[in-house]
This record gives structure tokens, sequence and C-alpha cells, in this order.
């Protein structure tokens, strides 16, 4: 008996509603009934058709033969039929196996069945068969297994109830649109390797071509402050040339202004030497005359006989006077004609010099012309060069600050290869291909990961 009695005139009824539901269960639910330690009575027809037995198969046999052999061993499953006993009842979801060794899952209630004194008698389990639904939701369990572990090739099979398929179509739609994503950011993550490998080679090749130019450039610095060392000493030196060209000039003028002296006294000494000559030809003639006036004088006093001695001894010492003056002025004659002519050469030689000179002072002038003209030359390059090396040191600057951005660029350049690389692997983590291929793992992701 299922329930407990009443009155006699409900008793009837009551027993008449047992036997209505115990009819509907036993059409309806798979029906098993146990001793209440576990030896199986009797079994409707429902449960012998779900497990695959005959009832003289199974009566008088243990319901372990139901169960895992290794879950059979266990302290629990001692336990269960322990306290099913003792009286307490449970429902739940249990996998047993058929026959043929397949698992049949089941949504049973175990009940004990009481006599008058509570004590139980024997243990009655209804079940309905579960195992499509269950087969259908494990399987949704192991495609969300697969799905957490990146597999988004695996798909459900229906299992043919309409609300467990409705999921599995769910799912299955689900991982069809993830792996096309999947696929699609694959896809895009080998493009951003492959773009981020580029740009890590490109930032290091401009980073050495900036270095290098920076190097150029400072190179260059150096140089141009040495020419402009090498300018500024220059310009000093012409400079120097400059006032040495001054001062040969004034020297060169001053030596024109005294050859030109040095002429007009020659000039003055050439007078004075033709006056001087006319005056020893007065003397000459004077000489002569006086010559003829003691040879006269003599001739008379020979003919004055004793009277005229004294007369002719002084005649004769006058004539030799006038003898030795008209020598004396004749030497000196030679002598000033010889000066003259001295003088003559001087003069044609200090003019000579006196031209020389002349050239000398238009040379020293164009000279001075020219490196005044060098001065201001090297001057205007001086300035220039100041401009170019303040020009030469902003780019110096310039190229440094580029080959810092460079620098910066390059690491960020490698930060997100580093990231994409990263994110390769995650993505590489889902398997999307026919043959479970997982996705991201070209040589985008190789690059990336040697950058």
């Amino acid at each position: 008996m299922w329930y407990g009695s009443g009155k006699a005139s409900s008793k009837n009824r009551t027993i008449s509603d047992a036997e209505i539901m115990q009819s509907v269960i036993e059409r309806t639910q798979a029906v098993i009934q146990f001793t209440p330690e576990g030896e199986i009575l009797a079994a409707n027809n429902i449960f012998l058709k779900a497990f695959g037995y005959t009832r003289p198969e199974i009566v008088g046999r243990h319901h372990s033969i139901f169960v895992d052999p290794e879950h059979v061993k266990t302290e629990g499953y001692a336990a269960f039929w322990r306290r099913l006993a003792d009286g307490e009842s449970f429902t739940d979801e249990y996998a047993r196996i058929a026959k043929d060794g397949t698992t049949v899952w089941i949504h049973a209630t175990y009940a004990p069945f009481m006599d008058d004194s509570g004590k139980v008698v024997k243990v009655i389990k209804v079940a309905s068969d579960i195992t499509r639904r269950k087969t259908g939701i494990l399987s949704i369990s192991r495609a969300l297994r697969h799905l957490s572990e990146g597999n988004l090739v695996h798909r459900i099979a229906p299992c043919g109830l309409e609300d467990v398929d409705l999921l599995t179509q769910a799912y299955n739609t689900a991982a069809e649109q993830l792996s096309g994503m999947v696929a699609s950011v694959s896809r895009a993550v080998e493009s951003l390797l492959q773009t981020a490998a580029e740009m890590d080679r490109t930032s290091s090749d401009l980073s050495g071509r900036t270095r290098q130019q920076a190097d150029t450039v400072q190179e260059a610095a150096a140089g141009l402050d040495k020419l402009t060392q090498t300018v500024r000493s220059s310009a000093d030196g012409a400079r120097a040339v400059e006032r040495s060209a001054d001062a040969a000039r004034g020297t060169a003028e001053g030596g024109k202004a005294v050859v030109e002296s040095a002429i007009a006294a020659m000039s003055k000494i050439e007078g004075s030497s033709t006056r001087i000559s006319q005056i020893i030809s007065t003397i000459n003639d004077i000489a002569f005359q006086t010559n003829l006036l003691a040879l006269n004088a003599g001739v008379e006093a020979a003919r004055a006989g004793n009277a005229g001695l004294g007369f002719a001894v002084v005649a004769s010492e006058v004539r030799l006077l006038a003898q030795r003056s008209s020598e004396a002025a004749s030497d000196i004659k030679d002598l000033i004609s010889q000066s003259s002519k001295h003088v003559a050469e001087g003069v044609a030689l200090v003019e000579q010099a006196g031209g020389e000179l002349q050239k000398i002072v238009a040379g020293v002038a164009g000279i001075h012309d020219h490196v005044t003209e060098i001065t201001r030359g090297t001057e205007n390059q001086t300035a220039a060069l100041a401009e170019i090396g303040g020009g030469v040191a902003q780019l110096r600057r310039v190229t440094e600050q580029n080959a810092g951005a460079v620098d910066q660029s390059g690491a960020s350049v490698r930060v997100l290869a580093q990231d994409a690389a990263t994110l390769s692997e995650q993505v590489s983590l889902f398997r999307i291909g026919s043959g479970g291929v997982p996705a991201a793992r070209g040589a985008g992701a190789s690059a990336a990961r040697a950058s």
C-alpha cells in the first residue's frame, strides 16, 4: 500500500484513487521495486524496455547491476541504501547502465514504502527515461567545454527534443558566428603583426639613418667650426696684411718724396756744376790773357836791357803763375766735367729709381686695394659661416629631436608588436579550421615575437 488508512467510508475511495494513479504510473513511467537492501523484486515493462532486460534476468539481483562498478565500491553508494532503509527518499537524475553497456539517464524518485508500523518493507523507484534530453544537455555541456578550450569547430547534433534542439541550434549558430569573427580577427591580427613587423623594420632603418644623419651633421658642425675659425684667422691675417700694406704704401710714398727731393738736389748740383764750369772757363781765359801779357812784358824787358831785368823776372813769374792757374783751371774743369757727368748719371739713376718707386707705390696701392677687398670678403665669409653655423646647430638639434622621436616611435611600434603577438597568442587558442587548425599562427606572429 502506498497510502495510510482513513475512515472505512473513505478508505475504498482512497484505494480506488491509488489504483487509478498506479495504473497511470505503470503506463507512463518506468517502475521497479527493491527490498530495503537493494534486491530487485519487480519491474514493469517500460523499465525493462529502457534497460534491455527481461524480468527473469533481473528479479532477485541487486540494484548494482545498473550502476557503474566503480561507484558501487564507494561509501556513498552504501550510504544511499542505508538512508533508504531508514525511510529517506531521493529524487534526482541518475546515470544507469543498460544491459548492452550503454548509459541510460533517468529522472527518478527512490521512495521507501512502509507498513502500518512504519517499517520500510520495500523501496519503489519511479523513473522517466531522460536519456535523449540528458544526452542533448551533456552534448551542449561538452560543446561549451570545447568552446572554453577555444575549439570553435565542434558542433552539436540535434537530439530530437524541441527545447534542447533550440539550445543546440543556438549554440551551433553562435559557434559559427564566433568562428567567423575569430577568423576575421585572426586575419586582422596577422595583418597587424605583419604591419607591426614592417613598421619595426622601417622604424629601425629610420632610426639608424637618423642617427647617421645626426652624426654627419655633428661632424659637419665640427668641420664648420674649424672652417669658421680658419676664416676668422684669415680675416685677422688679412687685416694685419692690410695694415702692413698701408704702412708700405706710406713708406713708398715717403720714398717717392725723398727721390723727388734727391732729383731736385741733383738738378741744382748739375746747375752749380755748369756755373762753375763757366767760371773756370773765365779763369782759364784770364790765365791765357795773363800769360800773353807776361810774354809781352818779357819781350819788352828784353828790349830794355839791364833796366828791364827785374821786370823780366816778374813777368816770368807772372807767366808761370798764369800757366799754373791755367793748368789748375783745366784740372778743375776736368774734375767738374767728371762731376757733372757723375751728377748726370746720378740724376738719371735717381729718376729711374723714382720711376721704379712710382711703380712700387702703384703696386702697393693695388695690393692695398686687393687686401682690403679680401678683408671685406673674409669678414662677409665669417658672417655667412656664423649664420650657417647657427643653421647647422639648429639642424643638429632638430636631428637629435627627430632621433629621439624615432626611438620613441620604435618603442611604441615594439609595444604594438608585443601586444599584437599577445593578441595572436590569445586568438591562436581558438580552432576555427575544418581540421582544428589554430588561428593566427602565421609568419607575422613569429616576426612580431622576433621583434
